[in-house]
């Protein structure tokens, strides 16, 4: 039997363990665990007034030349060493000016722009010309080539959804630029019929990607006849394939309150990340109100209290959300409280 050395201790135990890169599961103590997650993320509220003047900015003195990219992110106040919007997902807001061309790249980490002001710029998705309007969805996903050229007359700005962080956080993350500027047109969003309606994206089953059009997905979302009590009208965006979620780490959705329409109060153990794309309201996040109006962006964290509220009498407000739901739910993580 071994023998205790008298003069061991806890403390000289842990020193040696450190040398040998250990560690005793006794230093963490049961106290700091809690019976609910909890996250370092913080709900905040971006104005869409800060985030034009900032994209203003950088269309005069950020060349295309210069950076690949004109983007301006969301910054977690509760995450400012990763930069990052939320643990798990990144929004951004992209500005191309008439004329200019993004080039094209590809990256392990999924994508999906949603277009807020202009129309007639593309992207380019491995091959396939997606034409752009307001309120479309083009997503990108893992590895496949992208580049956005604005051939309008006027600049065309859209929010950039990526699940950056989380691709990040497992070391997955892989950049290639192509070998051209841009890659080749080989067909166009318009000459690929809809195969699916309503909200379904315009696409074919050979392809990656899908084109989401407003103009079918708006009346699909108005046309909504059950209201969820925690969301109002919900559209969640699918893929067409195997009616899944919209990316296999993001899910896209519409929300639509009604003229002075208010949500009952709930939480989940998925974050969600808001942008108002028509109309005024105010959610109310744990313990704070946000009153928020067109072009805003706000933050839901995990396992957060919220409800929404509609602040007109008269009209409809609209959000477009994106959410890492499908990793939370894939590991069996995910659960609801009302």
């Amino acid at each position: 039997m071994r023998q205790v050395r008298k003069s061991d201790a806890v403390e000289l135990l842990d020193r040696d363990m450190a040398r040998k890169n250990l560690e005793g599961f006794w230093r963490l103590g049961f106290e700091s665990y809690l019976p609910h997650p909890k996250t370092t993320v913080q709900p905040y509220l971006w104005k869409w007034a800060d985030i034009y003047e900032s994209l203003r900015r950088a269309g005069d003195v950020i060349s295309l030349e210069e950076s690949a990219r004109r983007v301006v992110r969301l910054v977690n106040p509760g995450l400012k060493e990763i930069r990052s919007t939320s643990h798990t997902l990144q929004l951004s807001f992209q500005y191309v000016k008439p004329g200019e061309i993004a080039p094209a790249h590809r990256h392990t980490a999924a994508a999906f722009r949603f277009v807020i002001k202009g129309k007639g710029a593309y992207t380019t998705v491995d091959g396939q010309q997606c034409i752009m309007e307001e309120g479309d969805l083009i997503l990108t996903p893992q590895l496949t080539w992208h580049d956005h050229a604005n051939a309008s007359d006027e600049p065309i700005l859209w929010l950039d959804g990526l699940d950056f962080p989380l691709v990040q956080m497992l070391h997955q993350l892989t950049f290639e630029p192509y070998v051209e500027k841009n890659q080749p047109i080989q067909r166009n969003s318009e000459q690929v019929a809809s195969l699916y309606g309503h909200a379904r994206p315009v696409t074919a089953p050979a392809l990656r990607f899908c084109h989401y059009k407003w103009r079918d997905a708006g009346p699909a979302l108005a046309s909504t006849s059950q209201a969820d009590p925690f969301d109002g009208y919900l559209l969640d965006f699918r893929d067409p394939l195997s009616g899944g979620p919209t990316l296999p780490t993001i899910q896209c959705a519409l929300q639509l309150l009604g003229a002075g329409q208010e949500t009952k109060e709930h939480r989940h153990t998925s974050t969600v990340i808001y942008h108002v794309f028509r109309g005024t309201g105010a959610s109310f996040v744990g313990d704070e109100r946000f009153d928020w109006e067109q072009g805003d962006s706000f933050i839901v964290p995990l396992w957060y209290l919220h409800r929404h509220l509609n602040r007109s009498s008269s009209a409809d407000a609209i959000l477009f959300s994106m959410s890492d739901t499908p990793v939370v739910k894939a590991l069996g993580l995910y659960r609801e409280e009302s």
